[in-house]
């Protein structure tokens, strides 16, 4: 090209060289201005402007330079001369002044082309289709639990919040004016001073004020001095400046008492302002739809839970097992469908002629009662309940009334949180009651209280079923499973044989035998399984004693055995060969065999000694050794 013909070209671009310049100085000037302004718009606006001016003289410097490498030929160099060449070839046709055919216009014209082949390809960004995707659990939502869904979404929703308002910390309350606390659900902060507690007590702060009243509330300029006394969730000071709250309400609760507050704080003053309530009022109600659909989703996840607590409930004792089991078994279906720190069973004790308590587990050391324990019937709640046939939830404290008896009072497990109190009641008639406690005063939902019921009323009839057979028993001679004399008849001839005893200056001895482990057995094989146990174990009994012993089925897991003009040592002999005999002898059930041990307690009769008096000191020694580890013989 000729050099006369360069030279306008060369000026072109000096030209546009000098507005790019000037493009990029005001741009710069921009930012320094945005990054040292106080005000937040200030800013965003100055930022915002600089952008734009440095796209500008990018866009132009690439229109100049890009361009050409752009529509290079195949080995990626720009030819002038040909790109002259070709444009003298498209416009040979044409009328064109010889003064116009100059390369600026050739540039020109080439540069538009361009420009509009830039504009309708797609423009490269800065993110992939992976910051769109999100991370696979190994639960779907639709597997997880309703609590669980709820917080992850929550979380993600105090995100978005976080990001749009440019906070230092957004934070989701709920509010619990039962117990007058703010409970943190969740957090998104910037702050490692971020309280570790997780309930707040309800004061004078500013969310406190919101989820007491109910009204929003922003404060753009937070002096050092009182940040404390504005927010709660801090342990030390961040120098927050900015802070907007709103309430959460409960879609169709007529209250109108939020039930949780929505936090946003920043560092910079005058950050929040009437466009942020509208933001933060579409994601309140966001998290009141979230409520809405957890809260049906959690009823509906209770009650499949409680179904199938029942249903396994209602096969465990299905064969009308001994009372031990069903109280067992109801405790452990408790235990996998509400939240406790301690679940007991009160039922009437025979033998003690009082209602007592029948069995008791405490998460930890702390033993407030233990079995065999007597309640005070006529003072305390428990009493209350089962004498009235009807449920109690207490809130321990702020309860003064007795729970069980005077042996509670040291107890920190009876001092804090919720109680439930829930009848065995069957056919109008009250058989005892489960206890059921928690540390947490708000760990009962309606729908738990509901389930404890449900759970008692479906064993309520096992106890019906066993009095009717205890009364039953009473008019029979012979216990139709083993053969051996019912406990009526047994309580009749062992007074006939101390009276005889005592006639002819005698020695007695009185024998139980009971079955070890007996409801881990019908655990494992069933009614069945137990049944054939107390069989075997009658059977060896029926053997080994003289025509003139007395054999008796005692209860549901235990024989007694008198032995005439025997004394105690004798029959310690006698007992040893005898469990030493079962413990060696195998049980068959259908094709499932198992062995079983027996533990055995032995008294002397004494002078004139009554017959509850011998069956007190038999069934004491028992006890002892049962606690000893079973499989034993002791002697009184």
């Amino acid at each position: 090209m000729p050099e006369n013909q360069r030279e306008p070209v060369h000026s072109n671009m000096i030209n546009q060289l000098l507005e790019e310049m000037v493009l990029v100085g005001v741009g710069v000037l921009l930012v320094f201005l945005g990054v040292f302004s106080h005000a937040l718009l200030t800013t965003i606006a100055s930022v915002g402007i600089a952008a734009l001016l440095f796209y500008a003289a990018y866009s132009s410097y690439r229109s100049k330079f890009g361009g050409t490498r752009e529509t290079s030929d195949q080995d990626g160099a720009y030819d002038e001369e040909s790109e002259i060449a070709s444009y003298e070839k498209e416009t040979e046709h044409e009328e064109i002044p010889a003064a116009s055919f100059e390369r600026p216009v050739v540039q020109t014209k080439r540069s538009e082309q361009m420009q509009r082949q830039r504009e309708q390809e797609p423009r490269p960004i800065n993110f992939s289709a992976t910051d769109f995707l999100e991370e696979k659990h190994s639960g779907t939502m639709n597997q997880a639990e309703p609590q669980s869904e709820f917080n992850s979404l929550l979380v993600k929703a105090l995100q978005i919040v976080k990001e749009v308002c440019f906070a230092h910390s957004v934070t989701f309350f709920w509010v619990k004016n039962e117990t007058r606390q703010l409970v943190i659900e969740g957090k998104v902060t910037d702050s490692g001073a971020f309280t570790q507690e997780r309930k707040l007590p309800i004061g004078v702060d500013i969310i406190s004020r919101i989820g007491v009243n109910g009204e929003p509330q922003l404060v753009n300029n937070i002096l050092p001095e009182t940040e404390r006394d504005v927010l709660c969730y801090y342990k030390n000071l961040q120098d927050i400046k900015s802070f907007i709250g709103v309430p959460v309400f409960y879609a169709g609760d007529t209250s109108s008492r939020p039930i949780g507050v929505l936090a946003v704080d920043s560092k910079a003053a005058d950050a929040y302002g009437d466009e942020t309530f509208a933001v933060l009022s579409h994601v309140s109600k966001l998290i009141s739809s979230l409520l809405i659909s957890y809260t049906e989703k959690y009823d509906l996840f209770a009650d499949v839970k409680l179904i199938e607590a029942d249903s396994k409930l209602k096969k465990r004792i299905s064969g009308h097992p001994a009372i031990a089991l069903v109280m067992n078994s109801l405790t452990e279906e408790l235990e996998n469908i509400v939240a406790w720190e301690s679940i007991s069973v009160v039922l009437y004790d025979e033998g003690q002629r009082g209602w007592g308590i029948a069995s008791t587990r405490v998460r930890g050391n702390d033993r407030f009662v233990s079995p065999k324990q007597l309640i005070d019937f006529e003072k305390s709640i428990v009493g209350h309940s089962i004498r009235s046939n009807s449920m109690q939830t207490v809130n321990l404290a702020q309860n003064s009334k007795m729970i069980f008896n005077e042996h509670e009072r040291s107890s920190d497990v009876l001092k804090h949180g919720m109680l439930v109190v829930a009848p065995f009641s069957s056919g109008g008639k009250c058989y005892g009651a489960v206890i059921v406690t928690e540390r947490d005063a708000s760990a009962f939902s309606k729908k738990d209280v509901e389930a404890i019921q449900f759970l008692a009323s479906t064993v309520a009839p096992e106890f019906e079923i066993n009095e009717l057979n205890t009364i039953l028993n009473e008019h029979i001679a012979v216990d139709e499973l083993t053969g051996t004399l019912s406990k009526k008849y047994f309580s009749s001839r062992l007074n006939e044989e101390l009276i005889r005893a005592t006639e002819r200056d005698e020695d007695l001895s009185l024998v139980f035998i009971t079955l070890y482990n007996i409801s881990d057995i019908e655990q494992r094989y069933d009614i069945d399984g137990r049944d054939a146990g107390l069989i075997h174990v009658a059977r060896h009994l029926r053997a080994s004693v003289r025509p003139y012993d007395v054999v008796a089925r005692f209860d549901a897991s235990t024989f007694a055995v008198v032995l005439a003009d025997t004394i105690a040592n004798d029959a310690f002999l006698w007992a040893e060969k005898l469990r030493t005999a079962i413990a060696g002898s195998i049980v068959t059930v259908g094709r499932k065999s198992f062995s079983i041990s027996v533990t055995i307690g032995i008294s002397g009769a004494s002078s004139k000694m009554s017959g509850d008096e011998l069956v007190k000191n038999v069934s004491h020694v028992l006890d002892l050794a049962k606690k000893a580890g079973g499989n034993i013989v002791r002697v009184f």
